[in-house]
């Protein structure tokens, strides 16, 4: 079976095992075009980390907006007091959690932004629908959704010629047992799931899957063969980042019983140690607050800003702060209207971007509207989620302007967010492009 028809066939990820401070985590292929990515992109030493917060966070009670009557009506009891929220300074109309103290600071230090009202319209409210929607930064219901993912997008206008040659780094890492639809592309999937360091050392070392064991010359054992292959390749994988895991040591502590502060620290020393890799994704779960939303939310919030805060501190120590960003994004918001304790899938959110790149202590897209909600319990979003995607790598990779149209053809805004401190030259211009009928995303 030739690799790319074998790839392209694959519906989830050759499963193979590593780990890290007794972490699991999974690695993506690097290409030829993931090669020409690390040595073309001017500021190649860049590193964006990807936070997905499953199951739809509410963005009302994360970015409170404390001086709009129609919050605490809407919310009578889930509403988080003013006294209560942290205050961001410049921005007296809103407030954060106040579960989110490590990122209060971070703002207010000029190391974070947040985005408002982050969404589009004619939302499904379908978890698995939101999720493929803003992995794909398009929309199920139209004709023109797309089958790839940005980041995939992303990587293969850079290598074209992927997956014939594997680089030295992988060019993503994901640390979760499944691999997201965020990384898939046109030549296929792009994702090796490495689970288990006993498993793959007993794969790679005289196991079934060896460079020396060949199977039958039929379907399968070509199948068997390629996944064979992968194994060999995914053992390069693991050198390198066994290597750059080695070379260095987390500086800050991390909170205890944290999975996402465990990513994170990872991420940091790999980072730290040399990894090329351009993006990491990980996830946090449990947002779908249906109900005991103040204390589950408030978990979750803490959880996330004291993960991310320990993380920036360990990057500034660690001096690798110039060349990390990070993100978040979430399938919806919640609908504005509290529900039996907690809230229903709704539309818009808040998101946010940190790093010490980041034009901090600024919020995107505006305070709410709750006097203009789409169909009565809604928000309507300010800012597209494309424009926000391209607005976060645009300036990171020095993507051009003709790239980044064809990373998101369905639409993104005539300018960029300036999420950074010193915006590249020539990103911010976006060449013009004709929206799809009825794909209204501004």
């Amino acid at each position: 079976m030739k690799r790319r028809s074998f790839l392209k066939s694959a519906g989830t990820a050759v499963t193979l095992p590593l780990a890290l401070n007794g972490l699991r985590f999974t690695l993506l292929a690097q290409t030829p075009q993931t090669e020409q990515l690390l040595r073309a992109s001017i500021g190649s030493d860049k590193a964006l980390v990807i936070i997905q917060l499953e199951g739809g966070n509410d963005g009302l009670n994360t970015v409170i907006p404390v001086e709009d009557s129609n919050y605490y009506t809407f919310r009578p009891t889930i509403g988080i007091a003013k006294d209560a929220g942290l205050p961001l300074e410049g921005n007296p109309l809103l407030r954060l959690h106040p579960a989110m103290s490590g990122m209060q600071r971070m703002f207010n230090d000029g190391e974070m932004a947040i985005l408002g009202n982050v969404g589009y319209e004619r939302n499904s409210f379908s978890h698995f629908e939101g999720t493929e929607n803003w992995n794909t930064a398009s929309i199920a219901d139209f004709s023109q959704r797309l089958q790839t993912g940005w980041v995939g997008r992303f990587l293969v206008e850079e290598f074209p010629g992927y997956p014939q040659v594997l680089p030295q780094d992988p060019p993503a890492v994901q640390i979760s047992a499944a691999v997201s639809s965020i990384f898939s592309s046109s030549n296929g999937s792009m994702a090796i799931s490495l689970t288990d360091p006993a498993e793959f050392y007993a794969l790679v070392n005289g196991g079934p899957a060896s460079d020396d064991e060949q199977g039958p010359d039929t379907k399968s054992g070509r199948e068997f063969n390629y996944v064979a292959l992968i194994g060999s390749q995914a053992l390069d994988y693991s050198e390198s980042i066994r290597r750059a895991a080695e070379k260095a040591t987390n500086k800050a502590t991390y909170p205890a019983e944290s999975a996402l502060a465990a990513s994170l620290a990872i991420i940091a020393r790999l980072i730290a140690g040399g990894l090329q890799t351009r993006v990491y994704l990980v996830k946090l779960g449990g947002f779908d607050t249906h109900a005991n939303q103040l204390a589950r939310q408030a978990a979750l919030l803490q959880e996330l800003s004291e993960a991310i805060a320990a993380f920036i501190q360990d990057a500034q120590q660690l001096g690798i702060a110039d060349r990390v960003v990070g993100m978040t994004y979430s399938e919806f918001g919640r609908r504005v209207r509290e529900n039996g304790g907690g809230t229903d899938h709704g539309t818009a959110s808040a998101h946010f971007v940190f790093g010490k790149l980041v034009a901090g202590g600024a919020i995107h897209g505006g305070p709410p509207n709750l006097d203009d909600l789409a169909g009565g319990t809604n928000l309507k979003h300010a800012i597209n989620f494309p424009c926000y995607y391209a607005s976060v790598i645009g300036p990171l990779f020095n993507i051009p302007p003709s790239s980044l149209g064809t990373i998101f053809p369905l639409g993104l805004c005539d300018t960029l967010l300036p999420l950074y401190n010193q915006q590249p030259t020539g990103v911010q211009d976006l060449p013009d492009q004709e929206t799809p009928e009825r794909m209204d995303l501004q």
